[in-house]
């Protein structure tokens, strides 16, 4: 097996389900994924100085990922989604603002490792903070050349704007987004949805 050295940034963070609290976050599930298929996948994230920040350091550890893309912060705790069920239990999502993943921060570690990295995986949801933002963009013109970047659109409301979406499309190379993200992202473009590659072409070429 050709192994891949695989950064996946952006968020961890716990969903607070009425049973209990689990572990989540699109990048923090491919990065798993990744090392499960094999490859050297490394989470670039935040955690809090928490209970939740030590809880996950040690699920990171038990799913076997390493630990030395995470940076830790006493004054913003770990990322949560407040989960509730309205009269007909259909699920409620609350994103919490100002939490660790928000000040994910350029490091002697990170300025190493992306010159190693054979792809970059990110999402929008950790981008709508500027120093997040400003850290993943750097890691992106700063990976080599041949890197391939996947862009998981993955939106969340209140959690994203215009710009961000269409500077991290003019980064990707692979793009992926569900239908319903399809509608949103053409809507903001004044696109025809039903031609995926004529939609790709035009957004690339703003």
């Amino acid at each position: 097996m050709n192994q891949k050295t695989i950064l996946s940034f952006g968020e961890i963070l716990w969903d607070l389900l009425p049973e209990g609290a689990v572990i989540g976050g699109a990048p923090c599930n491919f990065a798993f994924r990744m090392h499960n298929a094999g490859h050297r996948s490394i989470m670039v994230s935040s955690l809090g100085s928490d209970t939740y920040g030590t809880k996950a350091q040690k699920e990171l550890i038990r799913l076997g990922l390493p630990l030395e893309g995470l940076q830790f912060v006493s004054q913003f705790p770990t990322g949560t989604v407040e989960v509730s069920l309205d009269a007909d239990r259909n699920p409620n999502y609350y994103i919490v603002p100002g939490v660790a993943y928000d000040q994910i921060e350029l490091n002697p570690y990170l300025e190493k490792i992306v010159r190693q990295a054979d792809v970059i995986y990110f999402g929008t949801l950790a981008q709508r903070s500027t120093r997040s933002r400003d850290t993943l963009h750097w890691l992106l013109h700063h990976s080599p050349p041949c890197a391939v970047k996947v862009y998981d659109v993955n939106l969340r409301k209140n959690c994203y704007n215009k710009q961000t979406i269409q500077e991290s499309l003019l980064q990707a190379d692979i793009l992926k987004l569900s239908d319903e993200e399809t509608d949103e992202v053409a809507n903001f473009f004044g696109l025809d949805n039903k031609d995926l590659i004529k939609m790709g072409r035009h957004l690339v070429s703003q």
